[in-house]
Formats: structure tokens, sequence, C-alpha cells
């Protein structure tokens, strides 16, 4: 998936990237939050912007399997 700087990535599109991650690859939550973390990000929190990162974690918190 090729993913453009120029907008914030949002919370829903998180969710169902998460959900994808733990159906396609049957991750557990925590694996799936790890793997979309450093596909997305690549360690650095702040590489795609504050509201990005914070869209991520609510997506994280909020992630129903």
């Amino acid at each position: 998936m090729r993913v453009h700087r120029s907008g914030n990535l949002g919370c829903e599109f998180f969710a169902a990237y998460i959900n994808l991650v733990i159906r396609g690859r049957e991750f557990s939550m925590e694996e799936a939050k790890e793997f979309t973390f450093d596909r997305f990000f690549q360690g650095d929190h702040t590489s795609l912007g504050e509201i990005t990162y914070g869209n991520f974690m609510k997506a994280v918190s909020e992630c129903v399997q």
C-alpha cells in the first residue's frame, strides 16, 4: 500500500488497516499494532505528524476485531 504524505491519515483508515492485518496475517492486536506502526511510522511517531499519530493511537484504542 502506498501512502502519500500530503495529508493526515484518519482513525477509520488505521482501524480498517489494523483489522485487515489481524485477519490477513492472523496477528494478535499487539502484533498488528507493532506491524502497522513499523510499516507507516518506521519507528518514529513524528514522521507523519501529530494528527496522524494521534489518529493511529485512537484507532488502536478503539479497534474491535
